[in-house]
Formats: structure tokens, C-alpha cells, sequence
């Protein structure tokens, strides 16, 4: 069984896999961290239940909680569109960016 404290560590490395710095990286990398590690740990490690134990622990207060439930929520939304699912639209369209940015200001609320 996974511990707490690993499951923590997957949310903080889930969280790294996206953010704005990936708009100046290679297309493979863009293609790696968004479609293939971040579209699986975001299902995994920014399920409700588990950020509602890290703020019963205290290891997130609820703005993170707010911020990651509406990243998981995005990414889901924007997954659903397939026009959506390119490199190119992540560097171009207004989504994409919202949801490099929430991943940032999450990055930069983390405390413990």
C-alpha cells in the first residue's frame, strides 16, 4: 500500500508535469509530459478524495484543493476534445494556457 507520503510526492511530481514552462520545450517533450505522464496522473493523483486527505493532513489548505480540482476538471475537458489534443494547440489556444497557468500558481502555493 502506497503511503501518504508517496501519494503526496505523485501529486507534486503530477503538478510538475505541467505548467507554462512546457511552452518553450521540444514538441516530444510537450508530447511526454501532457499526454502521456500528466493525462495518467491526473486521473490518479488529483482524484478528490485523496486532495481531501492531503487537506485533512494538512499538507494542502483549500486554495490548493480549489486549484487542483479545476486543473484535474479542465485537463478532463479539454482531453474530450480531439482538435485540442496537438502540441500546437497547447502552445496556441487560450485553454491550454489557463491550464499551464493554474499548475503554476498551484507550484508556487505548495508549503509542505
Amino acid at each position: 500500500m502506497i503511503s501518504l507520503e508517496e501519494k503526496y510526492e505523485n501529486f507534486k511530481r503530477t503538478i510538475q508535469e505541467c505548467g507554462s514552462y512546457l511552452l518553450t520545450e521540444s514538441d516530444d517533450t510537450v508530447k511526454h509530459n501532457l499526454f502521456e505522464e500528466f493525462s495518467i496522473d491526473v486521473i490518479s493523483f488529483l482524484y478528490e478524495d485523496t486532495l481531501n486527505l492531503f487537506l485533512d493532513e494538512g499538507m494542502i489548505d483549500n486554495e490548493i484543493l480549489e486549484k487542483s480540482i479545476e486543473l484535474r476538471n479542465l485537463f478532463l475537458q479539454l482531453e474530450k476534445n480531439a482538435e485540442l489534443l496537438s502540441v500546437e494547440a497547447v502552445r496556441t489556444s487560450e485553454e491550454w494556457k489557463r491550464l499551464l497557468r493554474i499548475s503554476d500558481e498551484i507550484r508556487q502555493l505548495l508549503y509542505w
